[in-house]
């Protein structure tokens, strides 16, 4: 999956791959890490890279803004997948102001937080899918209404897949 983080005023390409176990291939502006990670808690992150080993902790905070805290290290970031920072630049809507929740990637629905027919606000949290070990709460781009929910709790999903469109 491709993201890009904001830090201060600078972006950089994230792209993250499952290799399989908790081994993940990152890659940070093209250059890539393999990283062994493991969930400890529900924050805390177990990380092995090369030879380092060390606890990572990970706050989300309600919008896509990130704390990070790492031996005594607090780095502050916002993280988002490419196709909302591309919906967030084109004004936050989609064709005749619809807005697609979509997948980030493959993963699991945990909670819907809203109903089919519901009013929403931009950047309310619609929804929550859980990739690779981390919950993820995904927001709609517009305020409006939920006029379709096409996923179901405990349903697993592919990278991209429908989740819900807000009009």
């Amino acid at each position: 999956m491709s993201y890009v983080a904001t830090i201060g005023e600078r972006e950089v390409k994230v792209t993250v791959e499952e290799l399989g176990g908790a081994n993940y291939k990152v890659a940070i502006d093209g250059v890539e890490h393999v990283v062994d990670a493991h969930k400890v808690a529900s924050q805390l992150w177990s990380v092995l890279y090369g030879d380092a080993s060390f606890v990572v902790d990970v706050t989300q905070l309600p919008t896509e803004d990130f704390e990070v805290l790492i031996h005594g290290d607090c780095h502050k970031f916002t993280l988002m997948n490419e196709q909302r920072r591309a919906m967030i630049r084109a004004g936050g809507k989609g064709s005749a102001g619809k807005a697609m929740v979509t997948s980030p990637m493959p993963g699991k629905v945990v909670k819907l937080l809203v109903g089919v027919g519901q009013e929403v606000q931009a950047d309310q949290g619609v929804i929550v899918v859980e990739a690779m070990k981390m919950e993820n709460e995904l927001k709609s781009a517009l305020a409006g209404k939920v006029k379709e929910i096409f996923v179901k709790e405990g349903e697993v999903v592919e990278s991209g897949a429908k989740l819900l469109l807000v009009e």
